[in-house]
C-alpha cells in the first residue's frame, strides 16, 4: 500500500478517535483562535502575504512531503503575496484536529486540513492536508514556528 494511502488511513483512523473532542483547555483554544486567525489572512476579505507573515516566526519552516526543498520565512511569504496578489484566494477551509498538545510556549498540532482555493478567473481547486505544526508563544501572541504538510487528495 503507498505511503500516502497509509498516511491518511492513519490520520482517518486517529481523527474519529479524537475529533471528537470539544472541551477545549482555554490554551488549546487559543491555539486555535489563532489559527483561525491565521487562516483569515489567505479569504476573500483577508489582508494577505504581510498578514500572513506576522503570523510566522523568525525561524519558521515548511515543508512538503516528496519535495527536497524547505521553505524559510522570507520566500513563503513572497510566493502567498504572489499567489494572493494575482487573485487567489482560500474561499473554504475545514480543519479536522488530530491532537494539541501545549506545553508552556510550545504547542504541538496534528489537523487534517481541507482548503477550496479561488482563482482570478474563477477555477477553483480543492487540497486536502495532514499537517504536523509547532507553534511558539511570543509576548503577546502565538506564531508558526514549523508546519510539514502531507498532501492526501487534491483537485
Amino acid at each position: 500500500m503507498p505511503l500516502k494511502k497509509i498516511l491518511l488511513l492513519l490520520f482517518v483512523m486517529i481523527s474519529e478517535m479524537l475529533i471528537s473532542q470539544n472541551n477545549w483547555t482555554p490554551a488549546q483554544q487559543e491555539i486555535i483562535d489563532t489559527m483561525e486567525g491565521f487562516s483569515e489572512t489567505t479569504a476573500p476579505q483577508g489582508k494577505g502575504g504581510d498578514a500572513y507573515g506576522t503570523f510566522l516566526t523568525e525561524t519558521f519552516s515548511r515543508w512538503t512531503l516528496g519535495s527536497d526543498k524547505i521553505n524559510r520565512k522570507a520566500e513563503w511569504i513572497e510566493s502567498v503575496k504572489s499567489w494572493f496578489d494575482i487573485g487567489w484566494r482560500v474561499t473554504h477551509r475545514s480543519s479536522e484536529y488530530v491532537e494539541i498538545l501545549v506545553e508552556k510556549n510550545t504547542a504541538f498540532i496534528r489537523r487534517v486540513v481541507t482548503e477550496t482555493y479561488l482563482g482570478p478567473e474563477g477555477d477553483t481547486s480543492t487540497s486536502t492536508a495532514a499537517l504536523t505544526e509547532i507553534w511558539k508563544k511570543t509576548i503577546d501572541d502565538w506564531q508558526l514556528d514549523r508546519v510539514d504538510v502531507i498532501p492526501l487528495d487534491s483537485n
